[in-house]
């Protein structure tokens, strides 16, 4: 594998026009190099790390960890071979990635090598970028293993010029073609795929703005953007100045609220100015943190304050005090961060747990980013019993992280280990020498001395 050297600013200030497209050619060239070293170095290590009868196989999702029922779909498709359970978290954490991101890289690299060779042929000769090739086989993933030797066969010259809609129509030709019964099971699949779900916009987005996603009946799902364009619509009739876009979005409170569609439908019918809501009590579960003065100040010298919402961000009170008004609230105290009280059971008080989880903030296995109140809470030396003769006092905060299922079954697995420092970061050791340093911010690695 040959590795270019860049060329410095001065170098790059000093090129003419020709040169500058020479060196964005050569660049490119590189990258897919790169990229393809990447793939070449996946296959290998899924070649070291094969599957047994002891180490089980790894899997996709939580719930299929050894030790655990639930999802079986190993990282290939149909007739890859298997990987090692535990072999993606030190591969995904050397890259510097999550442990799905690395998953993701090894399945694709498995797809590509045994289920897709001619698109391999192509990112091998450097015609076509890994990624391209990484996104065929992402989308055939599910298929079987001839199914997807028919697209590679289809595709496989053109891919580098195709777009992702003719990459789908494929896709679903072949698979179609070759399994009826299959696609009638995919139909009824994705039925039970549907779902709503709902992102608050923390990162890159102001708090108090989320974000809703419906997947369902196509149908059903017209029918309901009619709704909300209709009351839009309504909106605009009774005045509102705002884009269409924000009216939907106000729509969708209305909808959810019986009485302001009353009093909406009411004022139209009745000629009013303007719809008067009234909303109803929402059943919500939000942790914001603010300061008793800031709030007091707000309440009573008018003062504009800020406070915390845990997955939202900074948010001002008026709009705290806004959903207080329309929500159940429950106010619980302030909770003491440095406490370490101890307790002799293996599982920890509630007071203790959200302790940890505000303390954290998420799971603290290298850049994983998993948030804390979905975690498990990890003894960081393994508990024993009392009545098998443990030591009192294991189960206190500072002896207790915040992780994910999936790196907890790692840890208890033998195959990481780590410690909390006194200054609340926490020291990695995994396989083959990796060590890592994570705070609740950064993830860094530590280089042996």
């Amino acid at each position: 594998m040959t590795v270019m050297q860049e060329p410095t600013t001065a170098e790059v200030d000093e090129l003419d026009a020709a040169a500058v497209l020479a060196g964005v050619a050569a660049a490119e060239r590189a990258e897919r190099q790169a990229s393809l070293a990447k793939v070449e170095l996946a296959l290998q290590w899924c070649v070291l790390h094969p599957a047994t009868a002891d180490t089980g196989a790894a899997v996709w999702g939580d719930a299929g960890l050894p030790g655990l029922s639930g999802c079986d779909e190993t990282l290939g498709g149909d007739g890859c071979p298997q990987v090692s359970a535990f072999a993606p978290e030190p591969f995904a954490a050397a890259l510097g990635m999550s442990t799905t991101a690395g998953m993701q890289l090894l399945g694709d690299s498995l797809d590509l090598a045994h289920r897709l060779p001619r698109t391999l042929a192509a990112v091998r000769a450097l015609d076509l970028p890994a990624w391209k090739g990484r996104r065929l086989a992402q989308a055939t993933h599910h298929l079987s293993r001839e199914a997807a030797n028919i697209v590679d066969t289809r595709l496989a010259d053109r891919l580098d010029t195709c777009g992702a809609g003719l990459i789908d129509r494929t896709v679903a030709q072949v698979a179609a073609m070759l399994d009826t019964q299959g696609q009638t099971d995919a139909e009824r699949a994705a039925h039970d795929s549907w779902d709503v779900t709902l992102v608050h916009r923390a990162d890159g987005g102001w708090a108090g703005t989320s974000h809703l996603q419906a997947t369902g009946d196509t149908l059903d799902l017209t029918r309901f953007y009619d709704a909300v364009c209709d009351h839009a619509a309504r909106l605009a009739e009774l005045g509102d100045l705002d884009p269409l876009g924000v009216r939907k979005a106000k729509a969708l409170g209305a909808i959810a609220d019986a009485q302001a569609q009353l009093d909406l439908y009411g004022a139209s019918a009745a000629g009013d100015d303007a719809a008067v809501r009234r909303p109803s009590l929402a059943r919500t579960r939000a942790y914001v943190h603010f300061s008793l003065n800031d709030l007091l100040d707000g309440l009573t010298r008018g003062r504009a304050g800020v406070g915390e919402a845990e997955r939202l961000g900074p948010l001002t009170l008026d709009t705290i005090r806004a959903w207080l008004s329309s929500t159940r609230a429950t106010v619980v105290p302030v909770l003491d961060l440095g406490r370490d009280d101890a307790v002799d059971v293996h599982d920890p008080p509630e007071w203790m747990r959200e302790t940890v989880v505000l303390r954290d903030e998420h799971c603290v296995f290298p850049w994983c980013r998993r948030d804390a109140r979905s975690c498990d809470l990890d003894h960081i030396e393994p508990y024993v019993d009392p009545g098998d003769g443990g030591p009192p006092g294991q189960t206190r905060p500072s002896m207790l992280a915040p992780l994910c299922r999936r790196h907890h079954r790692a840890k208890t697995a033998g195959r990481w280990g780590y410690r909390r420092e006194p200054d609340g970061s926490y020291t990695w050791q995994g396989p083959h020498g990796l060590s890592f340093t994570v705070t609740r911010d950064t993830t860094t690695r530590r280089h042996p001395a």
